[in-house]
């Protein structure tokens, strides 16, 4: 059983809540509060037990020590403050003890502005440790990092699991453990070097695996497909070999057509066929005949795993695949997960984060867990992958 608070009773105590409210911001306006909102279930959980929370949480990359207003958690405050209904204080200078109320909410700045926290220092640890009665961990995108505020003060409090990490776990376990069959993984994005375990983790689990991007691209290379000046990470030809030579590289759906560019006349855009591309060319997504191929597959599919952009997300025309396959999954019947910090902003822009089952906050902390690697502050309160 899960250390989690589901399985406690927390009552009248002071509750130390570690979040990831690291969300970006742009000239001083927020610009996805996904992260912000997935918070709430738990806040609303301890609340109801006549629980006092301090909420700490990190935002960016400060240098060590240093306080940068453009890095306080104050606006965030105020935007979970709305989103709660529920008043919440925010504190600058709070490593030296807070006096807090029943049933009141205290927001801390920046943890990162704390000499010692990323470093994951025993005396900060302890002193963070003994501002509260409980521990509480629901920040699962930073499970994978020894830092002070994360994993030196399980050292010192008892510590529990919160209702967000819960159930990313359970999502991440039904991929790995039980999924409902066909089960369709997509894995994408720039770097082979990134993804190359995930891939070799979940071909053998499901039935289709569709790349994108750079891993799609190292893979047509090492098939004898004249990529052009695509990126791709040649250096992984023998990886990507072996699992061509494999038993499940017939679980992998290669594309039909790939929308490319020259990278000195970028406007002139063409929908390619797959042995078509030209050496002066560079693949930026999947061409319309693959999108229509693809269709085909997700509608089959009673699970979908999606980790990582299909295209050059960041130009119009070239997130058009992405955008397509998002549309397909989201109405189709099935049990979708999504993860990865390129994939759920677009998803959040289209509106169709209520037709995806599970996105995660995870990133670089899903894609560890998934490969079974070892996510620190969960090993430590008993979580194994």
């Amino acid at each position: 059983m899960l250390k989690s608070i589901k399985n406690v009773d927390i009552e009248n105590k002071t509750v130390l809540l570690r979040l990831d409210l690291n969300v970006p911001i742009q000239d001083g306006k927020i610009q996805s509060d996904f992260r912000i909102i997935k918070s709430v279930p738990t806040i609303l959980h301890l609340l109801k037990n006549n629980n006092s929370i301090i909420i700490l949480s990190h935002l960016g990359r400060p240098n060590e020590g240093k306080i940068m207003p453009s890095l306080s958690l104050k606006k965030i405050s105020q935007h979970l403050s709305k989103k709660l209904g529920h008043e919440i204080e925010f504190i600058e200078n709070w490593i030296d003890g807070i006096k807090i109320e029943k049933n009141r909410i205290i927001m801390c700045e920046n943890v990162r502005f704390q000499k010692g926290e990323r470093a994951n220092d025993k005396i900060l640890s302890k002193k963070i440790a003994s501002l509260g009665d409980i521990f509480v961990f629901d920040a699962f995108g930073v499970s994978h990092r020894k830092e002070a505020s994360t994993y030196g003060v399980l050292d010192y409090i008892d510590s529990y699991i919160g209702l967000l990490v819960e159930d990313e776990i359970n999502n991440a376990n039904s991929i790995l453990n039980s999924p409902q069959k066909p089960l369709l993984t997509i894995i994408s994005g720039a770097k082979i070097s990134t993804k190359i375990k995930m891939i070799h983790k979940l071909i053998e689990k499901s039935d289709f695996m569709i790349l994108g991007g750079g891993v799609l691209n190292t893979f047509l290379n090492v098939l004898g497909y004249e990529i052009g000046q695509s990126l791709a990470e040649k250096e992984f030809v023998n990886e990507v070999k072996e699992i061509i030579s494999g038993t499940h590289f017939h679980k992998i759906i290669l594309p039909i057509d790939l929308v490319c560019s020259e990278l000195d006349n970028p406007d002139q855009i063409k929908n390619r066929s797959v042995s078509m591309v030209q050496s002066n060319e560079s693949i930026f997504d999947i061409g319309t005949q693959t999108i229509n191929k693809y269709r085909t597959i997700i509608e089959s599919s009673k699970t979908i795993f999606w980790n990582g952009p299909l295209g050059y997300i960041e130009k119009t025309p070239f997130d058009n695949g992405t955008v397509e396959i998002l549309k397909m999954i989201a109405s189709a019947d099935n049990y979708s997960i999504i993860g990865g910090g390129d994939t759920v902003p677009i998803v959040e822009g289209l509106g169709l984060q209520n037709n995806i089952t599970c996105l995660s906050t995870g990133g670089g902390s899903l894609l560890k867990y998934i490969e079974g690697e070892s996510l620190p502050v969960l090993s430590k309160l008993g979580v194994v992958s």
